[in-house]
């Protein structure tokens, strides 16, 4: 009886889903396509033989577009949007990967940043998504954003508006919210959380997570909270710092723990051995 229920609720909650969401593959194909075809040098250490073409991306997203609710109403309208939306994506992800470049004294070059850094990547997902999204596509950017997400660690909302020159350094852990707002010239290192003071499905729609102002810096491990939070342009914000309240441009904010430090030639007794 059981299992005949759940074949029932199985194909039930399957023939609701048909025509309400795009096939996963596809989308993947999509993004690819269109990364390999921003930058070329990423298809090519793939070993794809020909030179990715432009209509056939377009094709497919159109493809893409009439196989669910997407909601786009005039889909030859979308295509074209987008279309003219690529050179400035590109434009943007060159400012990008420069400032991650010269913001990171590893990096040997704009090549190795594009090719291999995971916070590039993500910056570059978020900003396909983030023109999709813009353009009132449903689902396909949250599913862009999230497949960075699984490769990267770094979780970008789609709805998120982040400016040029954004730099991402290491990147695991980061977690930017649906409303947060990042301006120009910003560099994040790994775990912070731009995130929202609550969670209330009430709120949705709603200003929930931080504004970063202009040529700020945010260190390892820092949480910033709420949507009337703003961080003043020009500000440092210290590793594991903990903040719900705004702060003013050129502020430097610290979190000082207390660090108790031991000779090693304390006697034995003294000592603290941790089994796990």
């Amino acid at each position: 009886m059981r299992k005949n229920n759940f074949i029932q609720s199985r194909g039930q909650f399957l023939e609701n889903s048909l025509g309400r969401v795009p096939r996963r593959k596809k989308v993947h194909d999509f993004l690819n396509e269109t990364i390999g075809y921003l930058f070329p040098i990423l298809s090519f250490f793939d070993n794809e033989d020909e030179e990715i073409s432009l209509d056939d991306i377009l094709v497919l997203l159109k493809e893409i577009l009439e196989s669910y609710d997407s909601g786009v109403r005039d889909t030859k309208e979308l295509i074209l949007q987008f279309k003219e939306e690529l050179p400035k994506i590109y434009e943007t992800l060159i400012k990008d990967a420069t400032a991650i470049y010269e913001g990171d004294p590893a990096a040997k070059s704009i090549e190795e940043v594009i090719i291999s850094y995971p916070g590039f990547y993500a910056i570059l997902v978020y900003r396909i998504a983030h023109v999709l999204n813009n353009l009132s596509v449903t689902i396909i950017p949250r599913m862009l954003t999230e497949f960075s997400h699984s490769k990267t660690g770094i979780d970008i909302h789609a709805h998120a508006k982040i400016g040029e020159s954004f730099c991402i350094d290491h990147g695991t852990g980061i977690v930017i919210g649906e409303t947060t707002e990042i301006g120009k010239h910003v560099k994040i290192y790994q775990g912070v959380t731009l995130g929202a003071l609550s969670v209330s499905k009430s709120l949705g729609g709603k200003k929930r997570h931080p504004s970063i102002e202009d040529h700020t810096v945010i260190y390892a491990g820092s949480t910033i909270l709420g949507g009337e939070t703003i961080i003043g342009h020009h500000s440092t914000i210290g590793g594991n710092v903990w903040l719900t309240q705004s702060v003013a441009p050129h502020s430097v904010v610290l979190n000082q723990a207390k660090i108790h430090l031991r000779n090693n030639q304390q006697e034995q007794k003294d000592r603290i051995d941790f089994v796990i």
